[in-house]
């Protein structure tokens, strides 16, 4: 669960899209031998102290094996039945769950969040015509902000699942609900609660009697229970060295399973037999489709038929679609895929937060579809006029974490273009197989949607929105960034040339110190907070939570160098209008211009809560 806000930044930060490496594309092995012989080669070159992987075919599971240490100290091997945390895999059990009380007719999937539980205290503006559903809050498409880093932080043992939703509040609908997807971890914990209050079971009891006691999944536990005590694998921090502290979440359905990937492999093998797995039913054939085909978003709506489903995401590969989950929390990372129609899939686990594990997930799923026949999309003429109108630049439209939605709506930019009548997103060709649906040539489904609207076009995809900029909006922004880099370099450089002056005691002179001090801390107070910000984002350890999540020297760092932008832009210009006669036109003009920028800056800032930023809270 912590994993997830980990594994955000990093992909942020990078420049990708939430589908995860889609471009790397190894050679697939031949056999199982070469496959575990790679593996483990994989794992050992990324120096990954740890991990454990099972690979399924034909429907049973060829595969099980354990790389590198669980106890990195101790020098203990992981093996089979060594255990590791799950992470956000935990929510495709929520899903499942929901599904069981949908056909015994305790639960609607349309029923009303505030019908359900009304002791759930949230805000939508759009309630009466369009209320927040037990859908959405399996679908991510409630509008809800994420969890803040503080959340993280929260010693949930022995706590109520009614508590643990009431500390991740407030919940606030920033869009119509049921129109975009933004993953958030609270709401999967109210569904949770639901199950609790129709079921009369606690969550706990109600998966360990109807899932994994079925299933056989004797190391599934959603605490550190004694009975997986010696199994239980130790994290690790990027270095591969220093140890994770093991948390127990408050949202225990969110995030908080520990597991070994072979039972891991029951799940995903139950879902591959539409419900059951060794001659136990858990859902029918109708119910497993229904968890994996998102239909409360508005991609769903016009065409697009993959994304978040009730617990599960669709991934689309080159050969075959498949889904399951991600997960990340306390220094493991983790990920879990069956493809339903060739009766494969994959668990990979690893005790340390390297993305770049991953490319363990797409070298199994290469070896998986090395045989299968490779699709053929089927192009859908269009009118050249309407795919005119969607070329441009698309930002987010529906952040998943309100508190970084400036860097989302910066470095999640996506550019759309027509290229010899040919429409490509970043680079790479789509082919139209719908009105306005899209499909890359290297993939087996579809995976955007473009929706016009007077405003513009919306480009929907699986895992998100984004939204047409204006050519003004674009023009804009690109300029203010120009001419701030223009500004901060000449100040940077006149700094030398003043600084020479006060040393030499000419300033007094031509105008004093504070007209050319003020607008020089005016012009770095924006990259000084933006890059303490970012660099303490961008450090994937517990420390960093518990520095952006409590009032920590660096979060009161931020909080101030925020609040400088706005207060030394507002100094900046009243010392360029207060100017002596004597100060030199240079002096002034960076002064103004210095100032308007910083206050241009702040203006676009507050809109997002980044004047006065307080990360704890």
């Amino acid at each position: 669960m912590r994993g997830r806000w980990i594994a955000f930044v990093l992909l942020l930060l990078a420049g990708l899209a939430p589908a995860r490496a889609a471009d790397e594309k190894p050679v697939p092995p031949k056999t199982l031998d070469e496959l575990d012989r790679r593996v483990g080669e994989t794992f050992a070159k990324l120096k990954i102290p740890g991990a454990s992987i099972a690979v399924i075919e034909n429907n049973q599971v060829v595969l099980t094996k354990a790389y590198g240490f669980a106890d990195v100290g101790a020098r203990k091997q992981a093996t089979p039945d060594t255990v590791f945390r799950a992470g956000s895999i935990s929510k495709s059990f929520v899903g499942v769950a929901v599904m069981m009380l949908v056909e015994e007719g305790k639960l609607d999937l349309n029923a009303k969040l505030a019908d359900l539980a009304p002791e759930i205290k949230f805000v939508n503006p759009w309630e009466a015509t369009d209320p927040v559903r037990l859908v959405h809050l399996m679908e991510h498409t409630t509008g809800f902000d994420d969890i803040r880093f503080s959340h993280y932080l929260l010693d949930g043992k022995d706590m109520p699942l009614k508590q643990a939703i009431d500390l991740y509040g407030p919940y606030v609908s920033r869009w119509k609900p049921g129109t975009y997807p933004a993953y958030s971890n609270a709401p999967p914990v109210i569904a949770a609660y639901i199950v609790e209050k129709v079921s009369g079971q606690s969550w706990a009891d109600f998966t360990r009697t109807r899932i994994f006691e079925p299933l056989g999944m004797t190391s599934a536990h959603w605490v550190r229970a004694p009975e997986i005590e010696a199994r239980l694998s130790k994290s690790y921090r990027s270095d591969g060295v220093t140890e994770e502290p093991y948390v127990d979440i408050p949202g225990k359905p969110a995030g908080s399973l520990n597991v070994t990937p072979g039972d891991l492999a029951k799940f995903a093998l139950m879902m591959l037999g539409r419900g059951t797995y060794n001659g136990k039913t858990l859902l029918k054939p109708e119910s497993v489709d229904r968890i994996e085909t998102p239909q409360s978003t508005l991609a769903s709506r016009s065409g697009l038929k993959l994304g978040y489903g009730l617990g599960t995401l669709a991934l689309p590969r080159e050969k075959g679609v498949f889904h399951g989950h991600d997960g990340g929390i306390d220094g493991f990372l983790s990920t879990y895929l069956y493809e339903p129609s060739r009766g494969a899939g994959l668990v990979a686990m690893v005790n340390i937060p390297k993305g770049e594990a991953l490319e363990v997930m797409e070298l199994i799923v290469s070896y998986l579809e090395r045989d299968w026949p490779k699709p053929t999309p089927l192009p859908v003429a269009q009118d050249p006029q309407a795919l005119d109108k969607l070329t441009g630049i698309y930002k987010q439209a529906a952040p998943r974490v309100q508190m970084v939605a400036p860097l989302e709506e910066f470095l999640g930019t996506q550019n759309v273009r027509i290229e010899n009548g040919k429409l490509l997103i970043e680079g790479v060709e789509r082919i139209p197989v719908g009105s306005l649906v899209f499909q890359r040539i290297d993939r087996a489904a579809p995976t955007a949607v473009f929706v016009p609207t007077a405003a513009g076009a919306e480009m929907l995809t699986a895992t998100g929105a984004r939204r047409q900029v204006s050519q003004f909006e674009v023009i804009a922004k690109g300029a203010f960034v120009i001419l701030y880099a223009l500004c901060l370099a000449v100040s940077l450089l006149y700094f030398i040339v003043w600084f020479i002056s006060l040393f030499l005691g000419r300033l007094s002179e031509r105008g004093g110190l504070l007209v050319r001090a003020i607008p020089f801390l005016t012009i770095l107070a924006l990259p000084a907070f933006l890059m303490t910000f970012l660099m303490t984002l961008g450090d994937e350890s517990w420390e960093s939570l518990i520095t952006l999540g409590t009032p920590s020297t660096t979060a009161m760092a931020i909080y101030g160098l925020s609040l400088s932008v706005p207060i030394l832009g507002a100094f900046s210009l009243f010392e360029a209008l207060a100017a002596r006669y004597e100060t030199p036109i240079l002096t002034r003009t960076l002064a103004l211009a210095n100032g308007a920028l910083a206050l241009i800056a702040a203006t676009y800032l507050w809109q997002f809560g980044w004047v006065g930023l307080k990360t704890w809270i």
